[in-house]
């Protein structure tokens, strides 16, 4: 089926393409030009992209609200929008009264990025107001990002989206089901269902999303009406959230659904029953085992460890030895629930047989397990340095066994000064868990570390034990984080020292990686991706995420995702590749700031990765079915525009031959 362009997005997609070249792209000047430029002021356009890439908000504002050109004023508030310290609030409140609906429609994008409540009311008299379609469709998806439910807003987002939902503008009322979602307020199931019956099934499924995300028990009749939908994506969603509003009535018709010709919906009918968690529905889900699409049987070895019906051990057992290598993963994983340290010796060899980042992750599953064999298993896992994926998920089962303490302890303390940071950061967070205050000193101490990006993450896992320690020596450490130059740092600091969220944006501006010329200069671009499954042809758009466009295509005509690994994959949902190590803790050696654009998760939405905000640096996604919650969370790069029945196909060590730009 053929998915076009979320048109809730289109007219801002549009105007973004146009701010990227009036604020991003310059052509090249003479010699001469250049060397009086060089002493000469730079220019609005040149200031907002230097401060947006140094994260620093100095004279935005007054470009937002004061700049002559419209388009300058609406670079300036997505500018605000990307760096997203809530300082900036007041001044994008105002530039949604500004006349231009290029600069209104920027400032309330660049509100949903902040995510302050306090903009609510601001947001509110704006869409009431508003006459420009596109800038309602931003208005309402700001109130989806800022919004508060029920009585703490008197009901009045809920009562706004409502009536976006009965809009006669199709794409706002797209934007309002979105937004429904994010709030999660109970008082738009009935403003939802009515939705669910609309004639266009772009807005079905987005009724069916929203309705599973509330998880409001009211909306299981409309959705399993949308379950029998003649869309395949509709039936998808409706599939799902069934199990999110835990519907157990509805078993029987998630069982028929097992059947369905497509294996989105087989997915995620399999999901639900999974988390719906009636025992009887493991015989309907176990002969999906041997389904022909690796997906399906994936997520129905995973349903199965969520039932713990050990009738189906048997058939498990046979699927650790299946093709793919998440089926083995999640046959193992489903196993050590079912059968606990009876199956310590038959998933034993997948530790060494799986790649990377899977056996990191059925490393970390043992710490579920009761028993000897497992805490064997983790404690001489936890000291193999030489397999850090291995004794980083080690390090991070142990926290799961505190009544192992005194076992555990003994290992996890010498791995605080590991010679992989990925096992530092685990042993760390490990012993915060644990509650081992003897190791404040050691903790305190890897805040010293700042040689690489990498110690950003080390930081990270510090300060995050500590939190957790809350002792008045952790605390006291923890002052010490509150100027750190990671974001991520003094969030965790903020939070545990208890003081007000808006302190989190006052720190240095973090060392991002940022270019003066993006890529191709608007112009866009084709990521030909040769994988071990086939051809994978990518469109990128510099357009919409310019920095991060032009690192990918650095990166690739440089070699560095040849050979390299897809490392992740969650079934129906994303593949991931880009690590230079394969288990997911690999990056290039820097960081680039985030781009959050107002492109749709779509499927074949090629996406950053991150581990928060401005974190990406090499590792990027494919989207394999809608994901409206990753919108304005993660950079949109471009879309598969060929080969999409490859990228279905793709598995857990599948590598990458060649990515060529053209």
């Amino acid at each position: 089926m053929r998915h076009e362009v979320n048109p809730a997005w289109a007219a801002l997609a549009r105007s973004a393409a146009a701010l990227a070249l009036a604020g991003c792209c310059f052509s090249a000047a003479p010699a001469d030009a250049q060397t009086r430029a060089a002493s000469a002021s730079p220019t609005p356009e040149e200031t907002i992209l230097r401060r947006e890439g140094t994260r620093d908000t100095t004279g935005l504002a007054l470009l937002a609200r004061g700049h002559a050109r419209p388009a300058l004023r609406a670079r300036a508030a997505r500018a605000l929008g990307h760096i997203g310290s809530r300082g900036s609030r007041a001044t994008l409140e105002s530039a949604l009264r500004d006349p231009s609906p290029l600069v209104r429609r920027e400032a309330a994008f660049a509100l949903a990025l902040v995510g302050d409540s306090l903009a609510v009311p601001a947001l509110l008299d704006r869409l009431e107001r508003e006459s420009d379609a596109a800038s309602r469709v931003a208005a309402v998806i700001a109130l989806g990002n800022c919004g508060t439910m029920g009585a703490r807003s008197g009901g009045a987002v809920g009562r706004a989206l409502a009536g976006s939902l009965r809009s006669p503008r199709t794409p706002e009322r797209w934007a309002a089901a979105l937004a429904a979602a994010r709030l999660r307020d109970s008082s738009l199931v009935e403003p939802l269902q009515r939705a669910a019956r609309d004639p266009r099934p772009d807005l079905r499924w987005r009724a069916a999303y929203a309705l599973g995300k509330i998880g409001d028990r009211r909306g299981a009749p409309a959705l399993r009406t949308l379950s029998f939908d003649k869309d395949a994506m509709v039936r998808a969603v409706a599939a799902r959230a069934i199990g999110e509003v835990g519907d157990s009535s509805a078993t029987a018709r998630l069982g028929g659904l097992l059947h369905d010709e497509s294996w989105r919906v087989r997915v995620n009918a399999a999901a639900s029953l999974g988390a719906l968690k009636i025992a009887r529905e493991a015989r309907t889900i176990l002969p999906f085992l041997s389904d022909r699409h690796p997906h399906v049987r994936w997520q129905a070895a995973i349903s199965l460890g969520q039932i713990r019906d050990s009738l189906a051990a048997s058939a498990l057992m046979k699927s650790l030895g299946d093709s793919s290598t998440g089926v083995v993963q999640a046959a193992a994983i489903s196993l050590l629930r079912i059968q606990g340290d009876r199956a310590v010796p038959a998933i034993a060899p997948a530790l060494d047989l799986l790649p990377a980042f899977l056996r990191g992750g059925l490393a970390e599953a043992l710490g579920d397990v009761e028993g000897p064999a497992a805490l064997e298993l983790m404690l001489a896992r936890a000291g193999q340095s030489k397999d850090a994926a291995q004794a980083a998920g080690a390090a991070s089962a142990l926290a799961r066994r505190p009544e192992a303490r005194d076992a555990s302890l003994p290992v996890l303390r010498p791995l605080l000064q590991d010679r992989d940071f990925s096992v530092v950061c685990s042993a760390a967070e490990a012993l915060g868990v644990l509650g081992d205050t003897a190791s404040v000193p050691a903790l305190a101490a890897l805040f010293a570390r700042r040689s690489t990006n990498q110690d950003d993450d080390v930081r990270a896992s510090a300060a995050t034990a500590l939190a957790a320690l809350q002792s008045p020596d952790a605390l006291t450490a923890l002052l010490g984080a509150l100027r750190d130059s990671d974001r991520r740092v003094r969030e965790i600091a903020v939070r545990a020292l208890g003081l007000p969220a808006d302190s989190i944006a006052e720190g240095p501006s973090p060392p991002l990686k940022t270019r003066a010329t993006p890529a191709g200069k608007g112009r866009r671009l084709t990521a030909v991706v040769t994988t071990e499954r086939g051809i994978v042809t990518i469109s990128l758009d510099p357009s919409a995420a310019p920095e991060n466009v032009e690192n990918f295509t650095s990166l690739a005509r440089a070699g560095y995702f040849d050979g390299i690994l897809f490392h992740r994959v969650v079934p129906n949902f994303v593949i991931q590749a880009g690590c230079p190590r394969g288990d997911g803790w690999g990056s290039p050696g820097y960081a680039i700031p985030c781009e959050y654009n107002d492109r749709s998760y779509e499927v074949g939405t090629v996406g950053m990765a991150l581990s928060g905000k401005d974190t990406g640096g090499s590792q990027w996604f494919i989207t394999l079915s809608p994901q409206p919650r990753l919108e304005g969370r993660y950079t949109v790069l471009g879309k598969v525009t060929q080969g999409l029945d490859v990228v279905e196909r793709i598995m857990p060590g599948d590598r990458i031959v060649k990515v060529a730009i053209r």
